[in-house]
């Protein structure tokens, strides 16, 4: 996915900036930033991650700039990291429009996608920040600005929801291409020139036209050959953006055919999660036939994960009770406790994750423990967090969850 996004995005920058009358102005910019970001979220001190970010720009006022943004990221947490891309319109507003040392402040919003699982999944942004421009040259300019970005999710630092919405602050530094210069106050045209004036001698109507001086330089071809240039110019540039016009098309196939592939392993999850269940004990009733309980089972799934988390647990309960020995049984369980923990009703979570605990086999114990011990967390028991942290890596030093605990104990 990464790959076909940079891909995508890289095509449509060539696009633009070979497009007729890019940069003829010194209007547009192209360009390249990179830097790190801090996220803010539920942890107290989660380290840098590095970024980098590519933009076309637009000066749509003397001091203000229009700038594309497309980028990917690392946000790191204490336990691991998260892969973003950003997709952002800003405008830059220069305090002083002139000169080689130009400060600004800018605004702007846009899209984060972020990994949540199954999957992905996409928040607005809103940011704002300052920075400033330095103006190496007509065509080139370094700039370095720091801005601060408000998301409306809270899923971003861990897939569980915490109690405050995530953020993050951006630092980039990079620079800018200006094809066509600096853009001057007013272009020269030929009218603008005083053309000469030769006067006509009547008495001399019998020599060749050819003798005019006029005559002379169109005989030369100089008008006419810069057109040739130009048009053989043009007709290679219109050959380029339709090559890549017919890549576009290809790419946003592939995009398609993607989101399809995603579409229908989410619709798979819950057949994968019922592997454990094709054979049955004989012990297990007629009634609890598997299709009746994978039907139920797929539907609590899905108001899980569209966040319904009320009807998710009602029907994780039903499912309890029409079949209590059930081999997903622990796994209903599970679910309950992990959306009373989404829920943020903490104190019910941790009863409902201890009865998790309770089931002589579950494939659920080690994540029931790890979300046990955010649990204790969030109402404030430190240290009955860090003895769930500590089991974790004790009982289960495979699990996939290990590193996220080591990451907890040392910031406990």
């Amino acid at each position: 996915m990464k790959s076909k996004l940079t891909a995508l995005g890289l095509a449509a920058c060539l696009v633009v900036c070979t497009s007729p009358g890019f940069g003829q102005s010194g209007k547009f910019g192209v360009g390249i930033q990179g830097g790190v970001q801090k996220l803010y979220g539920d942890f107290s001190s989660a380290p840098l991650g590095p970024g980098v970010d590519g933009f076309v720009s637009f000066r749509y006022l003397k001091f203000a700039d229009l700038s594309m943004v497309l980028g990917y990221s690392q946000l790191k947490t204490g336990f691991g990291k998260n892969n973003i891309f950003n997709v952002d319109l800003k405008t830059d507003l220069e305090l002083i429009s002139k000169g080689s040392f130009r400060p600004l402040v800018s605004l702007g919003s846009g899209i984060v996608i972020y990994q949540n699982f199954p999957g992905r999944k996409i928040t607005p942004a809103f940011f704002g920040g300052a920075g400033f421009r330095f103006k190496l040259n007509p065509k080139l300019a370094w700039h370095l600005g720091v801005d601060y970005r408000f998301t409306l999710t809270d899923q971003i630092d861990n897939f569980a929801a915490g109690k405050s919405k995530d953020g993050y602050l951006n630092i980039r530094a990079g620079v800018t291409f200006y094809p066509g210069g600096e853009e001057t106050s007013r272009p020269q045209i030929l009218a603008d020139y005083e053309v000469p004036f030769f006067e006509v001698d009547d008495t001399q109507d019998d020599q060749p036209f050819q003798d005019e001086p006029f005559y002379d330089n169109m005989n030369r071809g100089v008008p006419g050959q810069q057109e040739a240039n130009d048009m053989e110019e043009y007709v290679k540039l219109k050959s380029r953006i339709d090559t890549l016009s017919e890549g576009m098309d290809s790419k946003e196939k592939e995009i398609t055919q993607m989101h399809n592939a995603l579409s229908e392993r989410k619709r798979r999850v819950v057949s994968m999660e019922n592997r454990a269940s094709k054979q049955r004990p004989k012990s297990i009733t007629k009634n609890s036939s598997m299709s009746g309980f994978s039907e139920i089972y797929e539907e609590a799934l899905t108001h899980f994960y569209n966040q319904n988390y009320k009807d998710a647990t009602a029907l994780f309960r039903l499912l309890l009770q029409q079949y209590p020995s059930h081999s997903l049984a622990s796994n209903c369980q599970y679910w309950i406790a992990q959306s009373m923990f989404s829920s943020n009703k903490y104190g019910n979570a941790i009863d409902e994750f201890y009865k998790v605990l309770s089931y002589q086999r579950s494939l659920k114990k080690d994540d029931s423990i790890f979300l046990l011990g955010q649990a204790y967390l969030k109402i404030g028991e430190g240290q009955r967090a860090k003895e769930s942290f500590t089991r974790l890596i004790r009982e289960y030093p495979g699990s996939e969850f290990v590193q996220g605990a080591q990451g907890y104990l040392r910031n406990l």
